[in-house]
């Protein structure tokens, strides 16, 4: 297994730019290659401050100099909100340009307020989400070229002047792991299923881990190495004020969340408006049992979890909100350099524990 840093840009301070937000998260990220992490996902939100970053892909593109190592990828394309055929071309880029570092992360999408700027209608996503999954698929066949005619859809026969550099790029699929038909095909593709955790329990996550594997059950398919990704908040620290500005901080993306996926989100312009969250626990609870506070404490929770989870991947989230700069380096830097020892130490190499990420039948013949 292996951890990656997700940046999600969020605004919550009006007087805090987007120019600078994006500063920071480059130093992050670039701090992250230096410590160890194996992926920097960028998250796609559109038209509030609940995330600055409407293109990751265009994120990927101008990080791909300023790094060299690490694996960038969208956390997620909202394929229901692209044209097609465009993003193909911007995924063939963007993994030339990172020199095959390209990872892919691909979802339905769940806020009608971004759908109903784009003219999509939210009760469609999961069938165009599908289509394009298919469209993607092909276009990773290794077929000269490509034709599509679904019901959302369609693309004439095309042939493409730029192909990725790597004959299978690894994929995660966000969500859903409820809907069997879906789980099973992300089982037979070779992709991995990828969860945010927020402030589920470890039991409630795993009983999401449980779905993806009776999915797996239900195509026939080995259960014993079932690939499992999940994010994850983090902030090391050994300050208990700085705990509880975290805790707030995660509070504070659930509640916006929320609101948007349950459609009671109220806005000032393009700013969303933060309130309490249906059955949302005390932040002294957040705080307890969010991965916050000290290396201890963390490793302790984090040991817990993988033993629990068996994941591919943990998706670490350390700078929700507007957690000051200097503090999310300092969490990044402490994660890896004195939670994961302590961690190994009681379990061994994490690069030798979950699943591999699946070779999978999707193969493609780029020269």
């Amino acid at each position: 297994m292996h951890f990656g840093l997700f940046s999600l840009l969020q605004q919550r301070d009006r007087n805090q730019k987007p120019r600078e937000i994006y500063r920071e998260m480059v130093e992050q990220v670039q701090l992250a290659e230096k410590v160890g992490y194996e992926i920097a996902w960028f998250a796609e939100h559109h038209f509030s401050n609940y995330c600055v970053m409407p293109s990751p892909m265009s994120i990927v593109h101008y990080m791909a100099p300023q790094t060299s190592r690490i694996k960038l990828g969208p956390a997620v394309i909202v394929a229901p909100l692209y044209e097609p055929m465009r993003m193909l071309e911007d995924i063939a880029v963007a993994d030339n340009l990172t020199d095959g570092r390209l990872v892919l992360g691909f979802g339905s999408g769940y806020q009608q307020y971004e759908f109903h700027k784009f003219g999509v209608d939210l009760k469609n996503s999961k069938k165009i989400f599908f289509e394009t999954l298919e469209l993607f698929e092909q276009f990773m066949s290794g077929s000269d070229a490509i034709e599509y005619n679904g019901e959302f859809v369609k693309a004439p026969e095309t042939h493409f002047i730029v192909r990725p550099l790597q004959k299978r790029m690894d994929t995660y699929i966000a969500g859903g792991v409820h809907d069997l038909a879906l789980q099973k095909h992300v089982a037979e593709m070779g992709y991995v299923p990828f969860v945010t955790t927020g402030w589920s329990t470890t039991e409630e996550v795993s009983a999401n881990r449980a779905k993806v594997v009776e999915a797996y059950e239900a195509g026939g398919l080995p259960t014993d190495n079932v690939p499992f990704a999940a994010q994850v908040y983090v902030h090391v620290t050994d300050s208990k004020e700085d705990a509880m500005l975290a805790a707030d901080n995660a509070r504070y993306v659930r509640r916006i969340a929320n609101s948007m996926r349950e459609q009671y989100a109220e806005l000032d312009g393009a700013y969303l408006i933060e309130g309490p969250a249906k059955g949302e626990p005390e932040l002294e609870t957040i705080a307890k049992n969010a991965m916050i506070g000290s290396p201890e404490k963390i490793a302790e929770q984090l040991t817990a979890r993988i033993k629990a989870w068996k994941p591919t991947h943990l998706n670490t989230f350390h700078a929700p909100g507007n957690i000051p700069h200097k503090k999310v380096m300092s969490s990044i830097e402490r994660f890896q350099t004195e939670v994961i020892p302590l961690v190994e130490k009681e379990l061994g190499p994490l690069a030798k524990l979950g699943a591999p990420v699946p070779a999978g039948p999707v193969a493609l013949a780029a020269e």
